[in-house]
């Protein structure tokens, strides 16, 4: 499969990389697996992804996806 991005993400996708110590392929598996939890999520009604200091507060929770 082959996808055609911006330069912007191509060079954030490498950076992300980088980063992650990472390919890009897997880069792009997780940020699928993010938008599938997404999806997921809303078809129980809830309609936002979010980030919070208290995980005590949370309904639901994505663990390891950005993992090494």
């Amino acid at each position: 499969m082959n996808i055609e991005v911006t330069k912007d993400v191509a060079e954030f996708l490498e950076e992300l990389a980088g980063e992650e110590g990472a390919t890009k392929t897997e880069i792009v598996r997780r940020a699928l697996s993010v938008l599938k939890a997404y999806k997921a999520q809303k078809q129980k009604g809830r309609s936002h992804l979010g980030f919070t200091n208290d995980p005590s507060k949370l309904d639901a929770e994505i663990v390891g996806i950005l993992d090494s």
